[in-house]
């Protein structure tokens, strides 16, 4: 009876309606958000760039930097700015995302995140390119570093729905 005293008629199947188009899973700006933060996570589990010096060894360069061949030994090269500006991202994306209701914010936050995932790959770029000379080596790029510019155009991409949803609450507004 607590149903139709809050609903104020029965509770039966076809009269409980389940509005799923207010949930933030069904909105296509979470979508998008939701592929840019996988490809962004992915960048922490794969190798950015293969370095291949004149003895033929193999060095990768991941999200930290570039290891030693050898366990134990210090680090050849350390990329720590790479690895939190990453996490700043992941961070801001998975705050984005979880601030549906409030859409200025979102549209700010995927601003902040276009900028910041375009200053990886030039992070990236610089700290390999200025290891080739001091090892001798020669670079080979992983795919992996396209899934920040990916990411630019599914922000990109939120961004425009963000806004068409703005301009739709905002002409609600007006009618009223």
């Amino acid at each position: 009876m607590l149903g139709k005293a809050f609903y104020n008629e029965a509770l039966t199947p076809k009269s409980i309606n389940f509005n799923f188009r207010k949930t933030m899973i069904q909105r296509i700006q979470t979508l998008f958000l939701l592929g840019a933060l996988i490809l962004m996570t992915l960048l922490f589990f794969f190798p950015l760039a293969e370095l291949i010096d004149t003895a033929n060894n193999s060095y990768s360069f991941i999200y930290r930097g570039i290891p030693s061949l050898k366990e134990g030994e210090a680090m050849i090269f350390k990329a720590y700015p790479i690895a939190i500006l990453i996490l700043v991202i992941v961070l801001n994306l998975i705050v984005t995302i979880f601030s549906y209701k409030k859409r200025m914010r979102q549209i700010r936050l995927t601003v902040f995140n276009i900028f910041c995932m375009l200053g990886v790959v030039g992070l990236i770029y610089y700290n390999v390119n200025s290891q080739l000379e001091p090892m001798q080596a020669i670079a080979n790029y992983s795919i992996i570093n396209a899934f920040p510019l990916i990411s630019v155009v599914l922000s990109y991409l939120a961004i425009r729905s963000i806004g068409k949803d703005e301009a739709m609450i905002r002409s609600m507004d007006r009618i009223r």
